[in-house]
């Protein structure tokens, strides 16, 4: 919440930086870029609303809590920046055929400048505390501030060329920003995608491993499955005991192993382990009834 609250303030400081000097100038690129600045905040207001959300109590009816709606508002700002990327190559393929007029163009380089540091310092600081707290959704939205910052290079690319007579300078570099920014949509779509397919993270299944070797009273485990839920992991875990164990001794085993890979997964998470009982001679139980399904 706090690094939401630096990117609304810190993007909403440099959108109106910027709307002053669009007054001054007259830039309509500048105006584009001010524009793009200002769907930025939008993004990172959803990912706030989102993150209100997931703090809500879970329910009967939502059992799991509302932590997928973090990652619902990573695909919206996703679709954010894939459109800031056809805006910004529609625009600039526009630009070719245009000669733009500017007043004061050290203004708006002055004012493309200054957007640019501004959203770099936001999406370093989103991109952080995204990675920090395991949140597809704010890494989403540090990569879109990260893609505005591109897109007023752009600007400052436009004033140059006016400064010395060649417009078309801020049509080639403003195409070449757009591909910048969609190829950030992809990167960051890509991640929120796979989530919502339930991918699981193979760094995780790793330390969950590893985890469990210090972990004793169980033969092998059978399977994990994990699925990411927001910033938690809901662990499934077949755990093959030896068949003399008692209900308690299963137990015992099966919480020692949940709590090892609670200290491994985001706060929140969900583990769920399965005792089957282990004969060496018989084999896994669920292996017979994958050997008959098939």
């Amino acid at each position: 919440m706090r690094a939401l609250k630096v990117g609304v303030a810190g993007l909403g400081l440099t959108t109106v930086f910027q709307v002053a000097l669009v007054l001054l100038s007259g830039s309509v690129a500048l105006l584009g870029d001010t524009l793009h600045n200002g769907v930025d905040v939008a993004g990172t207001a959803i990912v706030w609303l989102a993150f209100i959300v997931t703090k809500r109590q879970r329910t009967t009816r939502f059992s799991y809590g509302y932590h997928r709606v973090e990652d619902l508002a990573g695909l919206a700002v996703v679709a954010l920046i894939a459109g800031s990327a056809v805006l910004v190559i529609y625009e600039s393929v526009r630009a070719f055929g245009e000669t733009p007029e500017l007043h004061r163009p050290w203004l708006v380089l002055v004012a493309g400048l200054g957007g640019f540091a501004g959203n770099e310092a936001v999406a370093q600081y989103k991109i952080r505390v995204g990675k920090r707290i395991g949140s597809s959704a704010l890494l989403a939205d540090g990569q879109h501030s990260r893609a505005d910052g591109f897109t007023s290079l752009g600007v400052v690319a436009a004033a140059i060329g006016i400064m010395i007579d060649q417009p078309r300078i801020d049509a080639a570099v403003g195409l070449g920003i757009g591909v910048l920014i969609g190829w950030a949509a992809y990167e960051s779509g890509r991640e929120v995608v796979l989530r919502l397919l339930d991918h699981g993270d193979p760094g995780i299944r790793h330390e969950l491993e590893h985890a469990a070797e210090e972990v004793g009273g169980f033969d092998h485990i059978n399977d994990i499955r994990l699925r990411h839920s927001g910033r938690t992991v809901h662990l499934v875990a077949h755990v093959c005991m030896p068949a003399s164990y008692s209900l308690i001794q299963a137990h015992d085993v099966g919480e020692d192993l949940r709590q090892a890979w609670l200290h491994v997964l985001p706060p929140g998470s969900i583990v769920d382990v399965h005792a089957d009982p282990f004969d060496a001679e018989l084999g896994s139980p669920h292996a017979q009834e994958t050997a008959h399904s098939h």
